[in-house]
């Protein structure tokens, strides 16, 4: 059985109402997106689908970790992740995208694939800058050896001689 398949949710079986799916993401599910940044992972995810006579209201509620590599001294770390997101999916005479929350597919369409969803959802909301944790003292827990490097390379012995001969330059231009 393929992998993605679970995320297939059959559109046209389901009666009316509120239906439930529960699904593990874990690493297999981030090696189909080529660009991801995200290559490990556990999280859980609730599903619920609420059923109209010309629509389908998916409630995701999702809640784990990813693994990440730390802005700060590159080394991956887990993040915690989670978040709650609705789409809704209409339906019409073609597969298009009316909003960020609601897409519609064409009338009869059995399957609709919630993956790409998902994986959008979980990276949005991964925030924007990436850091190791800081431990019970409240001190950085990033490599050591890179940071301490990373310090020494980013102190200065004093103005760069490159920006004198622009100074130079500007000057000479004002007379």
């Amino acid at each position: 059985m393929n992998y993605y398949s679970q995320f297939i949710i059959p559109v046209t079986g389901l009666k009316p109402g509120s239906h439930q799916f529960d699904f593990e993401i874990d690493d297999s599910f981030f090696e189909n997106f080529e660009y991801s940044e995200i290559r490990n992972g556990g999280i859980h995810l609730h599903l619920v689908v609420e059923k109209e006579e010309n629509l389908l209201v998916f409630h995701f509620d999702f809640k784990g970790q990813v693994r990440v590599p730390c802005d700060r001294c590159y080394e991956p770390f887990d993040l915690p992740v989670g978040g709650k997101e609705r789409l809704i999916l209409k339906f019409g005479r073609d597969f298009h995208e009316e909003s960020e929350e609601v897409q519609v597919v064409p009338i009869g369409e059995n399957h609709f694939d919630i993956s790409p969803f998902i994986y959008e959802y979980i990276h949005l909301s991964l925030p924007v800058r990436r850091v190791h944790p800081e431990n019970e003292l409240g001190e950085s827990t990033c490599d050591a050896g890179i940071i301490h490097r990373l310090e020494d390379l980013s102190t200065s012995s004093g103005p760069d001689p490159r920006w004198d001969v622009l100074a130079k330059l500007k000057k000479n231009r004002k007379l």
